[in-house]
């Protein structure tokens, strides 16, 4: 549990975060995709809490920002894609993401996900809104 995830389990995670990101920038997204992508946006940011990485929070905040737009074109236009200006934030959070699988140790994945699973069953609308607000009223 000390050790970071075995590298094909790593490997793999990343793939499908990869595919997912790929599928939703070029049009070919769905309701799914999109919420395995931010799936991966919280868990990124829950391994970030626990130590392990340096993306600015503002990052986060905007990529959940950006997936709110998409959702509100969805339901008027049904059209599940991302916006081209928008598609940096979630180069940056793919990229931390990878790293983070290379690097932080199971616990810290299996301590993410457990807070994923918690905030999924809460009614907060989001987990990075007190963060990101802390974080800009200390600049």
């Amino acid at each position: 549990m000390l050790l970071p995830m075995p590298e094909t389990a790593a490997r793999e995670i990343s793939l499908v975060n990869h595919l997912t990101f790929v599928a939703c920038r070029s049009g070919s997204g769905s309701a799914y995709l999109f919420n395995e992508l931010i799936r991966m946006i919280y868990l990124a940011y829950y391994i970030q809490d626990a130590g392990f990485g340096d993306t600015d929070l503002i990052i986060y905040a905007c990529a959940e920002a950006a997936m709110e737009r998409v959702l509100q074109r969805a339901e008027h236009a049904r059209a599940w894609t991302l916006d081209a200006n928008d598609i940096p934030l979630f180069e940056a959070v793919l990229r931390q993401s990878d790293r983070q699988l290379a690097n932080a140790p199971r616990h810290v994945h299996l301590g993410a996900r457990h807070r994923l699973d918690c905030f999924a069953a809460s009614n907060r609308t989001s987990p990075l809104r007190a963060a990101a607000t802390s974080h800009s009223a200390g600049h």
